[in-house]
């Protein structure tokens, strides 16, 4: 009995979906200038030729990888975001929106620290910050104004400023941007705690840790007691 045949649209979506996951982690791991089009072939197990045929250059590759990231993580931010709006415009007083913030900052972290995003991707999306492209302009637009918006409109009721105001901006900037640094310096992490893996057990630990000092800073902007 012969296998079924797989049909010729279906061969191509796989080997530029092949193409496109090998990019985005020789990319992200040596930068655009470093990673030759020789380098994803190998990696995607393609011919030399298949970028051309399927992409036209190595950059139009780079965008479609920049546009893959940029996807998945509006896909994976769109729950939790929805959440947060929803849940924000019925909420009563200001701890409760301070923890709707909480919640949703620490399911952004465990998702940052999940398996399934490569430390490749995460540099990814950080050279694209450094080199201000189109790959940036795609990621700002597509992923972190969104989210950033949503989180400046409940701040701002939090702190009882503008969303737009500076400090507003400016909190939640930090407030989504300090966690990064946990995955950037994973090695490090797992030196000074005598990890030899950061598995989802020790995600929750890390998390029970940094839930307080976020209500607390959250608390902070609104000039609300901190209590233990």
């Amino acid at each position: 009995m012969t296998s079924p045949r797989i049909p010729e649209a279906s061969r191509g979506t796989l080997a530029r979906e092949r193409m496109v996951l090998g990019a985005l982690d020789l990319f992200g791991r040596h930068g655009f200038d470093a990673t030759t089009t020789r380098m994803i072939a190998q990696a995607a197990s393609m011919n030399l030729g298949a970028i051309p045929y399927y992409f036209g250059s190595k950059e139009d590759l780079y965008a479609e990888a920049a546009g893959h990231l940029a996807s998945f993580i509006e896909q994976e931010q769109a729950a939790p975001l929805a959440r947060l709006r929803e849940q924000s415009a019925m909420a009563s007083g200001v701890p409760e929106l301070i923890e709707l913030v909480v919640d949703f900052l620490i399911s952004q972290t465990r998702l940052l620290l999940a398996d399934r995003v490569p430390i490749s991707w995460v540099q990814f999306f950080l050279r694209a910050q450094t080199e201000h492209g189109e790959a940036f302009e795609r990621f700002f637009a597509q992923v972190v104004e969104p989210s950033q918006r949503s989180l400046n409109e409940v701040l701002a009721r939090i702190m009882q400023r503008p969303p737009d105001d500076f400090r507003t901006r400016t909190l939640s900037f930090f407030l989504f941007h300090q966690f990064i640094c946990l995955r950037l310096a994973d090695s490090v992490l797992m030196r000074r705690l005598d990890w030899d893996a950061i598995t989802p057990q020790r995600v929750e630990q890390l998390l029970d840790v940094l839930t307080p000092p976020l209500r607390a800073q959250l608390l902070s902007a609104a000039n609300l007691p901190i209590t233990p």
